[in-house]
C-alpha cells in the first residue's frame, strides 16, 4: 500500500510521502529517553503490545541518551503541561529508511502518534512506507456520552473495551448519562433492581480512561427525568407534580438530596468537570412551585434552580456543565448564568443551519456542540441523518467557536438497540471532531472498512450504509417508518401497514437480506452477532408489516363476497400460517435478544423489553384467535370484519404510542397550555 491510498482514522491534518521505507523486525528497538517518563513508557508499551499482536514478536524497549538513532522506532516527548488543548495533542510522525520518529510536546500527542503508527502497521504490514505526518485536532475535546439509564447498564468489561477503542481513534472525553443507575452509598434504594454501577466500577474505569488520555466526566441528572427516584416512597414528596418527573425546586430537601448524591458520586472521578444535565424539566414550576412561577415566570424558576446547582457543584470542587435546551426558549437568561458554566447545545436532527449557535457565539461563553447517533427508537441507526447532523453541526460549531463535541448515544424506550450498530457513527464522530467536519465520507468509509471491520473489500460498509439509508425516509419517521414500532406494534391493528409505502418496507428488507451473507467478513464476533441479529429483527419486522397489510387487504376483498371460494380459502389459510409462524418464531427472537443483551450488559432493566415481547406474544395469540374466527365465518358464508370492529386490541400501546399516553397524563395534571413548547410541538395542537 502506498502513502497515497493510506486510509487512516481520523485522517491526519498533513500527510505527505517521503523517501525510503522502514522494515520492522524482531530486533527493532523502541527507543525512549534515558529515565523515561511514565507517559512515554506507557506509549512505548502500547506500541509494543500492538505490534506483537500483529507480527508475533515483541520489540525491545531501550532507553538511550543520544538523539533518535537509525534502525529504531524513537518516541520523543517534550515537556508541555498536561492540558487538553490542541497543542498538547499535536504530534509528528516520520518514517524513512533510517527509522521512525514519533514526537510530541504533550503525552496525549505522543499517544495519538503511536495510535497512528499502529494503524499504519495494520494497513501495510512489516514494511512501512516513507512519510511525514504533522497532525493535531481541530476540536480540543471530542467526546461520547453513553446513556446508561434507560434500561441498559453495560458490564465493566464492555466499558473498558469501549474506552480503549475510542482512545485508539482519538476520542478524549467520555460521560455516562446517569439518573438512577449508580449505587449511592447514602441512598442505596435508588439503584435497586437496575444493576447500578458501583463506586469501585467507576474508580476502575476512571483509571483506565486516564491511561488512555480520556477524561471520564461525572454526569447526573439534577432537575427532570427523575421518574424512577420520585416513585420511591422516601422521595415522593420531592416531586414537583403528581406526574413525578421533576424535582420540586422550592423544597430545600431537594438540594439536600442533590448535595448528598453529588457527595457520593463525585469522589469516584478524577475529572473536575461535572455535567448536571438539567434538560427537559417538563413539569418544573407547575405544581409545588406554582406560586413562585406566577411571581417570577418559568424561566426564572429554572434559573433559580440552576444557580443552586452551581453553588453545590462549586462547593464540591467541580466545574459545571449543563444542557442548553431550556435556554433556547429563554435566551435572555444566558447572560445571568455564572461565566464558568459550560453550555452543551444539542440538536439531533440534521438541518442546514443550527441557529442556537448564533446566541451562544454572541454570549462569549464556552460551549460545545452535541449531535447524536440517531440510533435510539429504531432497530438500526438512521445513518443518513446522523452523518449529516454530526458533520454539519460540528463544522458550524467549530466556525462559531465551540471548543468541543459531545456525541450522544441515547437509549430511549428501553435501550433495545444493540451497541455494535453505533460503531460506524462513533468513529464518524471521531473523524469529524478531529478534522472539524472537513472529511469526505468515502475516505472515512475506506478507513472504517479496513481498520475497524478488517474487511478491506468495502462490501460490509457499503451494506451497512445501504441499510442505514432505508431507516429514515422522511422527517416524520417516528410515526411512519419506525423499524422498532414495526417490530413491536399490534400485529393486526397496527398503523404502519396503512402508512408506510410498500417499497419502503421492501427496501429495508432487501438491505437486511443483503447484509447477512457478508457478515463473515467482520473480524469481531460480538459486532458480527449484533449486526446479524439486528438484520434478523428487521426481517421479522418487515414481514410482519407486509403480513398485516396482506391480511387487511384480503379481508377488504372478502367482505363483499357471500360465497367462499377456493382461492379465498387458500389465501386466508396461507396468511394464517404466516401469522402462526411469526408467533412461533417470537420465543427464539426473544432468546437471542436476551443473549445479545447479556453479551454486553448487566441484566439491569432488560425486563422493560422482555415485558414488551411477552405482550406482543399475547397479541399474536389474540390476533390468531380472532382471525381464525373470521376464517370460520368466511367458510360459513358470513360477512368478515374488514374494519376490525370486533377485534379487541385492549390497551396495547408501545413506544411513541405509549409515550403519547404518558404525556397526556401530564396534560391532565397541568393543562395543555402549561406545557413547554417542546411537548406542545410533539403532541400537536389540541
Amino acid at each position: 500500500m502506498t502513502v497515497e491510498n493510506l486510509t487512516l482514522l481520523p485522517r491526519p491534518l498533513h500527510l505527505v510521502p517521503a523517501a525510503g521505507a522502514f522494515a520492522v523486525s524482531a530486533w527493532t528497538p523502541i527507543r525512549v529517553d534515558a529515565v523515561p517518563s511514565e507517559q512515554t513508557l506507557r506509549a512505548a508499551r502500547g506500541l509494543q503490545t500492538a505490534l506483537a499482536d500483529l507480527f508475533g514478536f515483541s520489540l525491545p524497549i531501550v532507553p538511550a541518551e543520544r538523539e533518535p538513532s537509525n534502525g529504531a522506532i524513537s518516541l520523543v516527548l517534550g515537556d508541555h503541561a498536561a492540558t487538553n488543548d490542541a497543542t498538547a495533542q499535536a504530534y509528528t510522525l516520520r518514517i524513512g529508511e533510517p527509522g521512525v520518529v514519533i514526537a510530541a510536546s504533550g503525552a496525549a500527542g505522543l499517544f495519538y502518534g503511536v495510535q497512528t503508527q499502529i494503524q499504519i502497521a495494520r494497513l501495510t504490514g512489516r514494511v512501512w512506507p516513507g512519510l511525514a505526518i504533522d497532525d493535531r485536532p481541530a476540536l480540543p475535546v471530542r467526546g461520547l456520552m453513553l446513556d446508561v439509564s434507560r434500561g441498559r447498564v453495560p458490564k465493566l468489561e464492555t466499558l473498558l473495551d469501549l474506552v480503549r477503542t475510542l482512545a485508539h481513534y482519538k476520542f478524549n472525553h467520555l460521560q455516562l448519562y446517569t439518573e438512577h443507575t449508580f449505587h449511592f452509598p447514602r441512598h442505596p434504594e435508588i439503584g435497586i433492581g437496575a444493576d447500578p454501577l458501583t463506586p469501585e466500577d467507576v474508580l476502575t474505569l476512571d483509571a483506565v480512561c486516564r491511561e488512555n488520555h480520556i477524561e471520564l466526566v461525572p454526569n447526573l441528572q439534577s432537575i427532570g427525568h427523575f421518574q424512577v427516584l420520585l416513585k420511591l416512597p422516601r422521595y415522593q414528596h420531592l416531586a414537583e407534580t403528581t406526574w413525578q418527573w421533576s424535582l420540586a425546586t422550592v423544597r430545600e430537601e431537594t438540594f439536600t438530596l442533590l448535595d448528598e448524591l453529588y457527595g457520593d458520586l463525585l469522589p469516584c472521578f478524577s475529572s473536575r468537570w461535572f455535567n448536571v444535565d438539567a434538560d427537559e424539566p417538563w413539569d418544573i414550576g407547575l405544581e409545588q412551585s406554582r406560586e413562585l412561577t406566577q411571581t417570577e415566570g418559568i424561566g426564572r424558576v429554572y434559573l433559580r434552580h440552576v444557580l443552586r446547582l452551581h453553588e453545590l457543584v462549586t462547593n464540591h470542587g467541580h466545574r459545571m456543565m449543563m444542557w442548553a435546551d431550556v435556554l433556547k426558549h429563554h435566551p435572555e437568561l444566558i447572560g445571568e448564568l455564572p461565566p464558568d458554566i459550560l453550555l452543551l447545545d444539542w440538536w439531533y436532527e440534521a438541518q442546514p443551519r443550527y441557529e442556537t449557535l448564533d446566541a451562544l457565539a454572541a454570549s462569549g461563553r464556552p460551549f460545545w456542540v452535541c449531535p447524536g447517533t440517531s440510533s435510539w427508537t429504531t432497530l438500526f441507526p438512521r445513518m443518513e441523518n446522523a452523518v449529516a447532523n454530526t458533520r454539519d453541526y460540528v463544522r458550524q460549531g467549530f466556525a462559531a467557536g465551540a471548543s468541543g463535541m459531545l456525541l450522544t448515544e441515547w437509549g430511549d424506550g428501553g435501550h433495545y438497540q444493540l451497541p455494535s450498530n453505533s460503531w460506524y457513527l462513533y468513529l464518524w464522530g471521531a473523524e469529524v471532531g478531529w478534522t472539524g467536519g472537513e472529511t469526505e465520507r468515502d475516505d472515512f468509509e475506506a478507513a472504517f472498512d479496513r481498520l475497524f471491520l478488517a474487511d478491506g473489500s468495502g462490501t460490509v460498509t457499503a451494506a451497512l450504509r445501504r441499510l442505514g439509508t432505508t431507516t429514515q425516509t422522511e422527517p416524520s419517521w417516528l410515526i411512519t417508518w419506525n423499524t422498532a414500532m414495526a417490530l413491536l406494534e399490534e400485529p393486526l391493528a397496527g398503523t404502519l401497514s396503512d402508512i408506510v409505502p410498500a417499497d419502503t418496507v421492501a427496501a429495508t428488507r432487501a438491505a437486511a437480506e443483503g447484509l447477512l451473507p457478508l457478515l463473515d467478513r467482520v473480524r469481531d464476533p460480538a459486532i458480527r452477532h449484533d449486526i446479524g441479529f439486528t438484520a434478523m429483527q428487521l426481517l421479522f419486522a418487515t414481514e410482519k408489516i407486509e403480513t398485516t397489510r396482506a391480511i387487511r387487504a384480503l379481508l377488504a376483498v372478502l367482505v363483499s363476497r357471500s360465497t367462499p371460494t377456493d382461492a379465498g380459502r387458500t389465501q386466508f389459510d396461507a396468511l394464517l400460517a404466516t401469522l402462526r409462524r411469526q408467533r412461533d418464531a417470537l420465543p427464539g427472537l426473544v432468546q437471542e435478544f436476551e443473549t445479545r443483551w447479556l453479551a454486553h450488559s448487566r441484566p439491569s432493566e432488560m425486563r422493560i423489553n422482555l415485558d414488551r415481547f411477552a405482550a406482543l406474544q399475547a397479541r399474536y395469540v389474540a390476533a390468531l384467535t380472532w382471525l381464525e374466527g373470521q376464517r370460520a365465518a368466511y367458510e360459513q358464508g358470513q360477512e368478515v370484519d374488514a374494519a376490525l370492529m370486533t377485534y379487541d386490541r385492549g390497551d396495547y400501546a408501545v413506544l411513541h404510542e405509549a409515550t403519547r399516553r404518558w404525556l397526556m397524563e401530564l396534560v391532565a395534571v397541568v393543562g395543555y397550555e402549561a406545557l413547554p413548547p417542546d411537548l406542545q410541538e410533539w403532541l400537536g395542537p389540541m
